[in-house]
């Protein structure tokens, strides 16, 4: 019997060492991002490296998504002993600026280049003199398309316009006037956003868009936004919002001007979470994940450990219903939360403390 184990053991031993050297030590994907149809798998060598510095270019931190997105990209970067530096590049919304960020990360030579484009056009120069340096170009979060690059990692956005205009077009029956408050102008999220909501209305000829406006995603700039077109339009019957934080600050500004509480789409956001509950809104609310950015380090070192990993890649997750509420919202913590995180509860404390 005891031979039997020993030869057991030893069968183990050798099969985990003829195991890939990725597969002990690279990380997975997120179960929820899946390969999209007919995409190919990275064809690219292992780096030589075992130690290696990654470039991350942002358009913004203008809302707390953003924020939340690149805190989970740098703790995630923190758990790999390999990664001796992130070397993280703001452009503060100039996507010339950030043109400027991604052709100096490229002339620093970093291992792997990750990337949350501000525009879908904009960058593609720069993003294919760093694909043909060598350097690998992970696309994350938001889209570019640039000739070539080495990893995507996307949501599906029009997928997130369509269940909120879905959502709309049945509260109202089928017609009535609608407002837009949309994210950042000429960011691929908001264009794909804005594309399925305008796919969904396109079959309600009842229901129309009679005004917008854009708020970044951001809670003070979508108040601004929403008062503006609010007062300008108080019998609006309802509102599409491309952000949750938005669609809180959209609720406050009716309660604060006597408006009703019309229906409104919103997203996962703690703050909006709460809004919804309190006020018994009617809406629903798509996720767009802020772990994009942990997702991109993980994509980065396989691509740079030689491990599988498909080219194109979509997450797709189900809205949160309104009897679903309390499994996402956390009272624990403050509005700035995004659901879903992948940060540790220590680490959501001491952001989000109350």
């Amino acid at each position: 019997m005891k031979l039997k184990q020993l030869l057991l053991s030893g069968a183990m031993l050798v099969a985990v060492a003829m195991m890939p050297a990725w597969a002990q030590e690279v990380p997975e994907l997120n179960a929820a991002l899946s390969p999209v149809a007919g995409s190919p798998m990275v064809d690219r060598a292992a780096s030589t490296k075992d130690k290696f510095v990654l470039g991350f270019s942002n358009i913004s931190v203008v809302n707390t998504w953003r924020v939340q997105m690149v805190e989970e990209l740098k703790y995630e970067a923190s758990l790999h002993p390999e990664i001796t530096e992130v070397i993280v590049a703001d452009a503060g919304g100039d996507v010339n600026k950030q043109v400027a960020d991604i052709e100096s990360l490229t002339a620093r030579g970093v291992d792997a280049l990750l990337v949350a484009p501000g525009s879908e056009v904009a960058l593609n120069g720069a993003l294919d003199k760093a694909y043909d340096a060598g350097i690998p170009v992970i696309i994350f979060s938001s889209n570019a398309t640039p000739k070539n690059y080495t990893v995507k990692l996307l949501a599906d956005d029009a997928q997130f316009g369509r269940d909120g205009a879905k959502y709309l077009a049945e509260a109202l029956g089928g017609k009535g006037n609608v407002l837009a408050i949309r994210g950042i102008s000429g960011n691929s999220i908001d264009n794909d956003r804005y594309r399925g909501v305008e796919e969904v209305f396109a079959s309600y000829p009842d229901i129309k868009i009679i005004d917008q406006g854009f708020g970044d995603w951001a809670y003070d700039k979508g108040k601004q936004v929403c008062e503006s077109l609010l007062v300008a339009h108080p019998d609006v019957q309802g509102i599409w919002s491309s952000g949750g934080a938005m669609t809180q600050a959209c609720a406050e500004v009716a309660e604060e001007n006597g408006l009703p509480m019309i229906p409104m789409t919103g997203e996962a956001n703690n703050g909006f979470l709460r809004i919804w509950k309190e006020k018994d809104l009617q809406s629903v609310a798509p996720i767009s994940p802020t772990w994009f950015g942990q997702q991109g380090v993980v994509a980065a070192l396989r691509v740079l450990k030689g491990a599988p990993i498909a080219r194109d890649n979509l997450v797709n997750p189900a809205p949160i219903l309104k009897d679903q509420i309390d499994k996402f919202y956390r009272p624990d913590l403050n509005d700035a939360y995004w659901v879903g995180s992948t940060l540790p509860d220590e680490k959501l404390a001491e952001m989000y403390k109350k």
